[in-house]
């Protein structure tokens, strides 16, 4: 399942999100254009932690309830973690993968890779994400 504006955040970034692998790793995908570069035409930081955090987010709701739909499953970040490796430029494409490391029933730990398109490491992220009802 692809996801599009399912939030004014994600609109305005215009990232996509890929739920359809079914190995429990949500993938965020970006094109990145001069409204995302920063001074350097690179993927602006703060973008970077945009697509971390929905990618490790997505990520952990899946980990609670695999049976449900991940919009089903809310979950707010209690922490992220972000690390620059890398960089990424304009026109290339990024995508960020979560995958869920451990929890229990309301909270769970999640790392992520950003990687760009010729699968160069960008960022590494650590999250820990709560189950909240909905």
């Amino acid at each position: 399942m692809l996801l599009r504006d399912q939030s004014g955040t994600q609109a305005m970034v215009g990232y996509t999100v890929d739920l359809r692998a079914g190995d429990g790793r949500a993938r965020v995908f970006l094109d990145i254009t001069e409204k995302h570069s920063n001074r350097n035409g690179m993927l602006h930081g703060g973008l970077m932690a945009v697509l971390m955090d929905a990618a490790c987010g997505f990520t952990a709701s899946m980990s609670f309830d695999d049976s449900v739909h991940p919009l089903q499953v809310p979950v707010v970040t209690v922490s992220l973690t972000l690390n620059h490796v890398g960089g990424a430029r304009l026109g290339q494409r990024v995508i960020a993968t979560g995958q869920a490391t451990g929890g229990g029933r309301k909270i769970t730990h999640v790392t992520g890779q950003l990687r760009d398109e010729d699968g160069a490491l960008v960022a590494t992220a650590s999250g820990v994400f709560r189950r909240i009802s909905g």
